[in-house]
């Protein structure tokens, strides 16, 4: 954990994410390994954009090299499927979601000299590159189709719904920083085990929540939802409670709290 903490605050996405897959998974193949094959992607990239001037042309020469030389890609058909947030998968496949992507495109258009940022857009992750001074274009990680403001607003309104603001709000265009990203990542992957039942490894998976993010109720709620699926009921009711006085207005306090009284009446597992 003080690994992946030091490569979060050192800023090292890429990285901090290779590592993270390494939690989920028996083998323990070096992060040397994958940060090699990604130094030949770069030195391939270098020889497509050696004869182009402009920045915005080289730009769209690394976008032709990454989708269609290289051919990353999402699976429409499995887009939740846990090996498409762990980084050395998507490495080996060269299929993911828009944020694992998102990851290696930026890793590699970093170490090229571009200037590129993770934006932790709600629903669908994306990409902000500086092609001259001050002007952003956005790229949709997925495809790298680049989108203006007026296609980002229509995909902004799309996901959110109806609602009372008529504009977007300028924060949905930050840069995230490492830490938004992993945490992101590590929400699809918990997202993903829960939904194929593997409660194990989705309590890995909070459970490192629970570190990067020790304030946080609804992963301390979710942490005590997995601990009960997994037969641990006394220890699901501390996180339960906390959860409770953290949020008590909240409508899933009211169930919990009939929950813990009726965890609080079942007598504690022995183990022997």
């Amino acid at each position: 954990m003080q690994e992946l903490k030091q490569r979060i605050a050192n800023q090292e996405c890429f990285k901090a994410s290779l590592l993270l897959a390494q939690y989920f998974q028996s083998s323990n193949d070096s992060l040397a390994l994958y940060e090699e094959q990604l130094a030949q992607w770069v030195n391939q990239a270098k020889s497509h954009l050696a004869m182009v001037s402009s920045k915005a042309l080289k730009l769209e020469k690394l976008i032709q090299f990454f989708y269609l030389e290289l051919a990353f890609s999402v699976d429409e058909k499995q887009y939740f499927a846990k090996q498409y947030s762990m980084l050395d998968k998507v490495m080996e496949f060269r299929t993911g979601i828009p944020i694992s992507l998102a990851i290696i495109f930026r890793e590699l258009a970093q170490q090229l000299e571009f200037d590129v940022h993770g934006v932790n857009f709600p629903g669908h992750f994306l990409l902000s590159i500086e092609v001259a001074d001050q002007e952003l274009i956005y790229l949709d990680p997925a495809n790298g189709n680049t989108l203006t403001k007026t296609d980002i607003e229509q995909l902004y309104f799309n996901i959110i719904g109806e609602i009372e603001q008529e504009k977007m709000p300028p924060e949905a265009l930050f840069a995230a920083s490492c830490e938004e990203i992993v945490v992101r990542l590590l929400h699809n992957l918990k997202a993903s085990f829960i939904n194929n039942q593997q409660y194990s490894y989705a309590l890995t998976a909070v459970n490192l929540l629970v570190h990067l993010c020790p304030n946080d109720p609804y992963e301390r709620r979710d942490r005590g939802f997995l601990l009960h699926q997994l037969d641990c009921p006394q220890v699901a009711i501390a996180d339960y409670q906390y959860f409770i006085q953290q949020c008590p207005k909240d409508p899933a306090s009211v169930l919990l709290a009939a929950q813990v009284k009726q965890l609080g009446n079942v007598p504690p597992t022995t183990f022997h």
